[in-house]
């Protein structure tokens, strides 16, 4: 299977159909305006990547009539306008892959302002893909990257995986972030904007923000030729990376782009010379474009593509930048023919001198098939690279390709930690409380390290063991540290807009502890970090496991974690304590595995009554083919665990609990080493179930 686009929304400053934007961009217009909705008087910049009051106007109504968060809320909008022409049929499985760098902040910043506790619900920031998939009706499976400003590049690639693994037979993917004065704040206390409009690449350094939302609606190849769907471009493959080098500035060498790109390639079968252009992160900081420019050196040579960035157009959208920006260059190349170039670029930096970045427009009149490649990079070291192909007279061959299906990986190991001790497979220690990293890897320790990170890098250590350093890493977190996120908005409430804490800030974006364990164990490869609401462990896993049985990595870590706070308990409603549990994973069986993941995956449901329908179906097929079967539920949704029990007929080997949350699912493996076959079941807040068969040796 071959997943292909055929389906764009968008919802940005730069206009919201493919008319608008051609038009204003054709003018060299940019959505670039002043703010008026927020006081920027003793702030760097008054200006970004607004959308009009028409637009919130009806993402409002959708808001207030549903009770959601501005995010829900906006993707919703921009969802429905790329339904709209687009028939589903009843029995389609559809899916959903979204990013969001902040997704719910509009939720807990009014919390903090009115003390109601009805603003918590709509918070975490997986909810939102619960609020889309029950609004639509989707049915499928469900998942939220948070991988900051790369975290929509990051949803299409898994996206597009879904639909080439079978999972959905339709995937909406794409990402969403509206605007924020705690965020804006927090940039501002960077020092990285640019009090006019900003121009990636050119002599003036600095950033505008924006806020957009942009989803695409992608199936399989095959099906969208034989029901004669246009096809907008073919996802041919992905890269992922992080820097491993500081929270938020990108390694200077560009090291972590370049090995994200190369890994793309390999995966799409195309070598550097195939790549006509690059739309590029380019924020327009002095720091990102010069890496990203030498990432790009590094891998093409003296060969290199034509590159442009569409930020001076729209801004920078955070979660929403990649697919907004993938959005709006195919809409260049399908409907006028030509790669847009940056906005009002004149004169090149000195270390960004080079005429392959375009001032002007480029005509595609001479190609019929181009490859490009979408590249992103985010806080937290985060790097994805995405290729896409598209026929510019819509021309698209059917090609047979192999049903994808699983094969066994391996657990070498596992790592275990709370603020209080550890535990692998070889040994049980004891932790000081306060600062548990630096009584056991002082080495490792930062000064004001949150408690989410230093549980998170000790399990993640300890897990490692003597693996390669080339090993990935997927984790998962529901929100984050959120005694960061306090000390964060303690700042502001102290000092004013103005003097928002730089350095708590970066710690609000929730993919800052994987970024912070990648730094610590020198992890460059495979890299990304997901929230699901209570099955981070199984869902990361799902994720590891493809990425292992597709070639992206051979080696992983793999986690998840949570850190108790008197919010996150509120939140939850429930209490939960500091705990990170982490396995190393590996293509190839040796003498130090201790396990086998036979299968994995998710199941999506659209309501109670279907999720309980699955579950059994779940678990009496599982009984069926092995008796023996101990299964462990970890019940993380709002369905008692009585009534779970009532739909499976078979109890005997049945065990459900709810006392955990991130990582349950991996405490319960841990548990349960001693059962020769395991089937562990996370059911989650948004009503998906996860699963994993494990053999133990």
């Amino acid at each position: 299977m071959t997943a292909v686009i055929v389906g764009i929304g968008i919802t940005s400053s730069c206009g919201e159909s493919f008319e608008e934007i051609n038009e204003n961009i054709s003018q060299k217009k940019s959505g670039i305006s002043k703010i008026d909705y927020f006081d920027t008087s003793e702030l760097t910049c008054n200006i970004a990547g607004n959308l009009t009051k028409g637009i919130w106007k009806e993402v409002l109504k959708i808001s207030n009539e549903n009770k959601l968060d501005w995010s829900s809320s906006l993707s919703i909008y921009t969802i429905r306008k790329l339904l709209k022409n687009y028939q589903i049929h009843k029995n389609k499985k559809i899916g959903l892959s979204l990013g969001t760098c902040n997704g719910g902040i509009h939720s807990l910043s009014e919390y903090f302002a009115t003390s109601n506790d009805d603003f918590l619900d709509n918070y975490p920031p997986y909810i939102q893909s619960k609020d889309i998939s029950k609004y639509f009706n989707f049915n499928g499976p469900k998942y939220s990257f948070n991988s900051a400003c790369a975290a929509s590049a990051n949803a299409i690639a898994y996206g597009a995986e879904m639909i080439n693994n079978g999972d959905a037979d339709i995937v909406v993917t794409g990402g969403c972030d509206p605007m924020s004065e705690w965020v804006f704040a927090g940039f501002n206390s960077l020092r990285t904007f640019n009090n006019k409009n900003c121009m990636p690449y050119g002599e003036e350094y600095g950033l505008n923000l924006g806020e957009a939302a942009t989803y695409f609606l992608i199936e399989d190849k095959e099906k969208a030729i034989e029901a004669g769907h246009k096809i907008y471009a073919e996802i041919l493959g992905h890269g992922l990376s992080n820097d491993a080098h500081h929270p938020t500035a990108p390694d200077k060498d560009g090291f972590g782009i370049a090995y994200a790109i190369r890994m793309a390639l390999r995966n799409s079968g195309l070598a550097p010379k195939d790549i006509i252009y690059v739309n590029s992160h380019g924020t327009g900081t002095k720091a990102n474009d010069s890496a990203e420019y030498r990432g790009f050196k590094a891998v093409f040579k003296d060969n290199m593509p034509f590159i442009s960035s569409m930020k001076g157009y729209v801004g920078h959208n955070l979660g929403a930048a990649a697919s907004t920006e993938l959005a709006i260059s195919l809409i260049g190349m399908n409907c006028k023919k030509i790669l847009y170039p940056n906005f009002n670029l004149t004169r090149y930096r000195n270390d960004c001198n080079d005429d392959h970045i375009l001032k002007e427009p480029i005509s595609l009149a001479k190609y019929e098939d181009i490859n490009f490649i979408n590249n992103n990079a985010a806080f937290g070291g985060q790097n994805v690279a995405v290729v896409f192909h598209v026929n510019l007279n819509g021309k698209y061959i059917s090609s047979e390709t192999d049903h994808r299906g699983q094969k066994p990986i391996y657990i070498n190991n596992f790592g275990m930690a709370s603020s209080k001790g550890y535990m692998t497979k070889n040994k049980i220690g004891v932790l000081e409380n306060s600062r548990p990293l630096k009584s056991k890897y002082p080495e490792l320790y930062k000064r004001r390290m949150n408690m989410l990170t230093q549980i998170s890098i000790i399990a993640a250590k300890l897990a490692m063991q003597n693996q390669k350093k080339e090993s990935g890493l997927v984790y998962g977190t529901p929100f984050g540290s959120l005694s960061s996120t306090l000390k964060y908005v303690t700042s502001i409430q102290k000092y004013g807009f103005k003097n928002a804490s730089g350095a708590y800030f970066p710690d609000l974006v929730i993919n800052s502890t994987a970024g912070h364990i990648c730094q610590a164990l020198s992890l460059r490869n495979y890299s990304s970090s997901i929230s699901s609401g209570g099955d981070e462990d199984l869902r990361s896993l799902t994720i590891a496991h493809n990425a292992i049985n597709q070639g992206y990595v051979s080696n992983m870590l793999v986690g998840a974690g949570q850190e108790e706070t008197n919010l996150g308990n509120k939140i939850l409603k429930r209490k939960v304590s500091d705990h990170a549990t982490f396995l190393s994973i590996s293509n190839k069986k040796s003498q130090d595995s201790i396990a086998a993941v036979e299968n994995s995956g998710a199941i999506g449901c659209k309501n109670k009554d279907d999720l309980l329908i699955k579950l059994q179906i779940l678990v009496e097929k599982a009984q069926v083919k092995n008796l023996e079967l101990k299964i462990k539920i970890q019940n993380n949704s709002q369905i008692p665990n009585d009534e779970l029990l009532n739909t499976i007929h078979n109890l005997d080997r049945v065990e459900i609990n709810n006392k955990c949350f991130a990582d349950g699912n991996f405490k319960a493996f841990i548990d349960h080493s001693d059962e020769k076959q395991l089937l562990l079941i996370g059911i989650s807040q948004i009503n998906d179930i996860s699963f994993a068969k494990i053999k133990n040796y």
